[in-house]
């Protein structure tokens, strides 16, 4: 079984196919975490929403296309922005292909936008970032469910006055049925030290995504996700709701 997302997946689309990945999100936050990693900022107005479009698309069978774009509707107490937050466009190339394994790298530029590029920066206009991403994936079966596991780490260079990061990202995920999937989610990273300033991160997503048929052409995933560690970051909790659609 593979994943059924290209997004974040080691596994991209088939040549000639497509993906779209629409989602919203509503994100809260009433505490941060400050330099030594305890709860210990008040955060008496924080909240965004953002709806994000990804797409990909395999262009044969050595090269993917995607793209992703994010509108952004912040509001906390010391700003406010409403608008584009950044699109990013990169090129995804596998690397190694099995029956039950993949792995693939992918380089990207992100920009073109006002909003925030992570949960820690102020919304503003800068140049963009490039990153480069490995991915690692492997499926197999446990008893009788199919299970995956994706793995991934990135490295990002930042424009202007932002601190290079690096990025890991962990899916565990199976399918209990042909219409159903459920996944575990783990988003992690850091940023380099830059003029006394660090940010650490890790975010915790559960979710689960429900298809109305077999081939799992069209679903709708609904998911939580929570700020469990970090150290200069707000501690957020978010709720998402998706709709996926391949062609």
């Amino acid at each position: 079984m593979l994943p059924v997302s290209a997004w974040a997946s080691a596994w991209g689309p088939d040549p000639k196919a497509s993906e779209v990945i629409v989602k919203t999100e509503v994100v809260t936050a009433s505490k941060g975490f400050d330099a030594s990693g305890s709860q210990a900022v008040d955060l008496p107005e924080w909240k965004e929403k953002r709806i994000t479009v990804f797409t990909e698309r395999g262009l044969n069978e050595m090269l993917s296309v995607f793209a992703k774009a994010n509108i952004q509707d912040i509001q906390i107490s010391s700003e406010t922005f409403s608008g584009v937050g950044s699109v990013e466009i990169g090129l995804k190339t596998p690397l190694y292909r099995s029956e039950r394994s993949a792995v693939s790298a992918s380089v990207s530029v992100e920009g073109f936008g006002k909003g925030r590029r992570d949960e820690f920066s102020a919304p503003r206009k800068t140049d963009p970032d490039v990153e480069v991403r490995l991915y690692a994936g492997h499926s197999a079966e446990v008893g009788k469910l199919p299970v995956f596991v994706d793995a991934q780490v990135a490295r990002r260079a930042r424009s202007g006055p932002n601190a290079n990061q690096w990025r890991i990202d962990l899916t565990v995920g199976a399918r209990p049925s042909p219409k159903w999937i459920v996944m575990a989610q783990v988003f992690a990273g850091k940023t380099d030290r830059l003029n006394g300033f660090e940010a650490r991160w890790t975010h915790v997503e559960t979710s689960a995504v429900r298809f109305f048929d077999a081939k799992q052409t069209l679903g709708v995933q609904f998911g939580m996700r929570q700020t469990v560690s970090g150290e200069n970051v707000p501690k957020s909790s978010a709720v998402t709701l998706g709709l996926w659609k391949r062609f």
